[in-house]
């Protein structure tokens, strides 16, 4: 039997692998064109890029590119060299070289540009390619295409400092010897390699005929020379060693990491090489890179020549997919296999390494289960409603298994009414249950039942129902962890329920307390300090300090993660295999632990723009007039894996009450009101705030003068000196108290305070005064607002409208349709009022408050 069903299993599929996933941007995505040369990241974290048609800078979001009318030398650009000084020097295709600063965009064009053009054709220096520029705090410029170096002074006097030799007719002499690899130090960060022939006992390069394409620093000690046909390693006291293949052209090299260099071949791809010239990966075989960037995420950068340009993130799951069919379950046994069992109800095995087999393909479609007992030393299958083991058992009378219990040697099997074992001849424990049973696990004489309406225990030929409500559940999944005498459970809906049937107590792990979703499929038992749960937005590690104290901590989809919908999850030493709605996920515990450490997001202010006036410089503590309040403040954060999810979480103190979230760069304020205030931006990825990133800018925008306390001071004082006038000479003797009470009246009209309406309309939040409110009509579920200025429409009942404003007094409904404004009425009758020249009728209902409107 075992024989037959072995030759079955021949008939395997391999899954699909996605690990290593890198992701091609090209010009259809902004680039300027396919054929780039060099990249390097500013200070604001963006990278840059130099291609054939000029550069461009990417931010996460989008390509900003530049040209010639930007203030570029050229079209074409070769390579980028940033400086000590915060300066970056650009060569071309012409040698016309420019310059912009890092973290700018503005481009300045080399003065002394045509100098060095008629220089170097004097010289005779016709195939004269910048291989680099240095400059030094003195004002000199050093040019040097590894075999020259050429001196520009601050006054623009050119010299060549090194160089080749020339005979008499100025043609430069072919020195077939072997040269010497030697370095001019020109600051404290950069030195020039060139070669010469003068004796060095260091670096020693034999002659080659072959285009000599640069030297490049790999680290202290190693150096690489590359042409066009091979690369010569060089090792400190060491003869260089050729590295070449067949067929291969390389173009550039450089390090990768502290102990590794890569070379980019023509059409070959990239190859990265020990300090020994071993061969230890390769990637895009089929491309032509020319420069391999690691950003400050440690992500990877390949710019090409053909492609465009390729990245990879630091964070790389390996993904497998399995025939398009979701996980539903995971196992592994001692000797290194990994069994997954499909939603379609297919059978894989994983060896060693990352091959995989289908040893059994689903015939029904339901979800097949997987489980290893080390009481038998053998993995069990169920899927075709029949159960069957790697060491050749089948029983075909096997349905509507719904889980295989992971936690007991007896291999309990939940059915949808029953309970099963397979190791006593299938004997029937019960088949007669009125209740669907999710899953199962034996304790101290006891079956613990996780059920559709809760926690159900079998002992002693008796069920019973947990009365504890928080037990009262859909629990899927239970799981019992001897050490420490608990039982995790994993609900939907209540999130991790951790029970102790000794004191029969029970306390939730959810949201609130740091899960990432409530509704929890699987939960799996690492050690007494350590479970996993898997939820229908992403994996969760909860590790214990004791039995009530706990961490949370949590990946998703961005993160890597095939799918957020996960079903269960294996953890095997360093390796943790997670079974996904899409597919299989695979990383290591330090990949885990590397997603929560502390992130830099070079978050930042890139402009505000003030009652349609941009300010690119917006500075704390700025002062604004009380008519610059409407406000948009343009924000920017980088991360190259996952910018498109970045939430910002944003409020203004002294406004906002609570805080804001948002992807949206642009944060719009119209109408602030006079005050202090404090702008506040920290960065959200998955719920988590990961890292120190804020953005802190305090502004004030100041009252009118007519609001101002000296203003105020001076029209009390000339009120108060008129009245006192005018009643000396007619009233004051006639009536002390109206003098009295038209003082009161106008320090009242004085000190009145300003109310406000506040409401969303095409995703703007606005504020309006509420004196400039003519009326409200009622449209449906919607209300228009008329106002000296506009109309504004609101989603909000006609009714509502009275108890959110500040000052109801004001208002009156005339109208199951209208609301007005007391003062603004200019006329009124029995049947219309009017507003503005605007008639509006009067309701029958409503002829009664008519008398409050008095002129």
């Amino acid at each position: 039997m075992w024989l037959k069903f072995f030759l079955y299993l021949l008939f395997f599929t391999t899954a699909t692998a996605q690990n290593g996933k890198f992701i091609n941007y090209t010009q259809e995505n902004g680039l300027p064109s396919n054929e780039v040369y060099d990249s390097f990241q500013d200070k604001n974290g963006c990278v840059w890029f130099a291609t054939d048609r000029g550069i461009a800078q990417y931010n996460g979001y989008e390509f900003l590119k530049f040209e010639p009318k930007d203030g570029l030398t050229d079209i074409t650009v070769f390579d980028f060299f940033p400086q000590e000084d915060g300066t970056v020097w650009c060569s071309t295709f012409s040698n016309k070289i420019f310059y912009f600063k890092n973290g700018e965009t503005k481009f300045y064009r080399y003065k002394y540009n045509t100098a060095l053009k008629h220089f170097l054709k004097d010289k005779r220096y016709t195939t004269f390619f910048l291989k680099s520029i240095a400059s030094n705090l003195k004002g000199e410029l050093f040019l040097s295409n590894n075999e020259s170096i050429i001196k520009i002074d601050r006054k623009g006097v050119i010299s060549i400092i090194k160089g080749r030799t020339l005979d008499k007719n100025g043609k430069a002499v072919l020195d077939k010897r072997s040269k010497f690899i030697k370095t001019k130090r020109i600051n404290s960060n950069q030195s020039i390699n060139y070669l010469s022939a003068t004796e060095s006992s260091i670096f020693l390069q034999p002659y080659c005929s072959a285009m000599h394409r640069g030297i490049v620093n790999v680290s202290q000690k190693v150096k690489l020379v590359v042409t066009d046909s091979a690369v010569y390693l060089h090792k400190k006291g060491s003869l260089p060693k050729k590295i070449n293949f067949k067929n291969h052209e390389p173009l550039e090299a450089g390090a990768y990491g502290d102990n590794f260099f890569w070379i980019g071949f023509r059409g070959k791809g990239a190859k990265v090489f020990d300090f020994e010239g071993n061969v230890k990966k390769s990637f895009l075989e089929n491309h032509s890179p020319t420069k391999v960037l690691k950003d400050c995420f440690g992500g990877l950068w390949v710019t090409t020549i053909d492609s465009g340009v390729f990245y990879m993130s630091s964070n790389q799951i390996d993904t497998f997919i399995f025939d398009n069919s979701g996980i539903n379950s995971l196992t592994s046994d001692p000797f290194g296999n990994v069994y997954i069992g499909t939603f379609n109800g297919d059978i894989y095995k994983k060896t060693k390494g990352n091959n995989f087999k289908k040893i059994h393909k689903g015939v029904i479609n339901t979800p097949s289960h997987v489980q290893y007992f080390e009481q038998k030393r053998a993995t069990y299958f169920f899927t075709d409603n029949k159960v069957f083991s790697s060491l050749g058992y089948q029983n075909k009378n096997f349905h509507g298994v719904l889980k295989i219990s992971d936690d007991n040697p007896n291999a309990l099997v939940s059915s949808q009414y029953g309970i099963y074992t397979l190791f006593e001849n299938d004997k029937l424990i019960s088949d007669t249950l009125n209740f669907r049973i999710h899953d199962i696990s034996f304790n101290n004489g006891r079956y613990y039942l996780g059920t559709i309406d809760g926690l159900r225990v079998f002992g002693k030929n008796k069920i019973y129902h947990k009365t504890i409500p928080r037990l009262n559940c859909r629990i899927d999944d239970l799981d019992y962890e001897a050490s420490s005498g608990l039982f995790y459970m994993a609900t939907l809906g209540e999130g991790v329920l951790v029970y102790n049937p000794r004191y029969n107590s029970v306390y939730a792990i959810n949201k609130k307390k740091g899960l990432s979703n409530d509704l929890v499929t699987e939960v799996y038992v690492e050690d007494k300090n350590t479970i996993w749960a898997c939820t229908n937005y992403g994996l969760n590690r909860i590790h214990f300090t004791d039995p009530k104290t706990f961490s949370v901590e949590y990946i998703t989809s961005s993160n890597g993660l095939l799918g957020n919908q996960l079903k269960d999850i294996e953890v095997i030493g360093d390796k943790i295999y997670v079974g996904t709605s899409k597919g299989l996920s695979i990383l290591s515990k330090s990949q885990f632990e590397k997603i929560f450490e502390q992130k830099k997001y070079f978050l930042r202010l890139k402009r505000a723009v003030i009652n349609n006036v941009i300010y690119n410089q917006f500075l704390n503590d700025s002062e604004l007039k009380h008519n610059q309040n409407q406000i948009d403040f343009f924000i920017e954060a980088v991360s190259f894996s996952d910018n498109k999810n970045l939430v910002y979480k944003y409020k203004i103190e002294g406004l906002d009450k609570v805080w804001r979230y948002t992807k949206e760069r642009k944060i719009s304020y119209e109408f602030l009101p006079s005050g202090n205030y404090k702008f506040m931006v920290q960065i959200v990825e998955g719920g988590r705030i990961l890292s120190n990133d804020k953005l802190n800018i305090s502004f004030s925008v100041n009252l009118p003068f007519w609001e101002t306390w000296w203003f105020i001071s001076l029209v009390v004082l000339a009120i108060a000196g008129l009245i006192f006038l005018f009643f000396k000479i007619k009233v004051f003797t006639y009536n002390q108290d109206i003098v009295r009470e038209l003082l009161r009246l106008w320090m009242r009209k004085i000190k009145k305070r300003e109310k406000y309406y506040v409401f969303k309309e095409a995703g703007k939040e606005i504020r309006i005064n509420t004196v400039d409110i003519l009326f409200v009509k009622s449209s449906g579920n919607y209300i228009d607002i008329h106002t000296i200025q506009k109309k504004y429409t609101v989603r909000e009942k006609i009714s509502d409208f009275i108890n959110e404003i500040s000052d109801p007094l004001e208002f009156l409904r005339v109208h199951r349709s209208y609301i007005v404004r007391i003062d603004k009425v200019e006329q009124k009758s029995k049947k219309h009022i009017w507003i503005n020249h605007i008639e509006i009728p009067i309701g029958e209902t409503y002829l009664d408050d008519l008398d409050k409107i008095v002129f």
